[in-house]
């Protein structure tokens, strides 16, 4: 069964978008845009406070008529953080996303922040386990009609 750490190293070198608190919205979003992706971690210097995401930017900023140029991604950032571990499954990420009905999930081991899965990095991996299983019995299949 496909783990965290599976999927974070099959992905070698990839920077993590993240800024600090004080980055103003339009910052984050930027950041999002130029690296093509639906969040940004907040951290203070090693420490990981929180995270904000598209969602943030429309419930939070967008529906409250608030300006991106000047609202600082403290006030607007998701602190209530629920993270995983490298040990953790597919499986039991997908359930924590689903119970949590979130997107992206920080990955820690000891205090320090080793990566991020988006529920798509997941999908794929638990897509390529269960191609992998197919194969594996139409191959066991075929070996036993010969």
């Amino acid at each position: 069964m496909t783990t965290v750490a599976n999927i974070l190293s099959a992905r070698p070198n990839i920077k993590l978008a993240a800024l600090p608190p004080t980055a103003t919205v339009r910052d984050a979003l930027q950041l999002m845009a130029e690296r093509e992706v639906g969040s940004v971690l907040l951290m203070q210097d090693d420490t990981l406070l929180g995270i904000f995401t598209e969602r943030d930017y429309a419930r939070k900023l967008a529906l409250k008529g608030l300006s991106s140029i000047d609202t600082l991604l403290v006030d607007v950032m998701t602190s209530r953080l629920y993270v995983v571990s490298p040990k953790q499954t597919v499986q039991e990420c997908l359930g924590i996303m689903t119970q949590g009905k979130l997107r992206h999930l920080p990955v820690v081991d000891g205090g320090q922040l080793l990566g991020l899965v988006s529920i798509g990095d997941l999908v794929n991996a638990q897509l390529a386990d269960q191609r992998f299983l197919i194969e594996q019995m139409e191959s066991y299949i075929a070996g036993g009609m010969g």
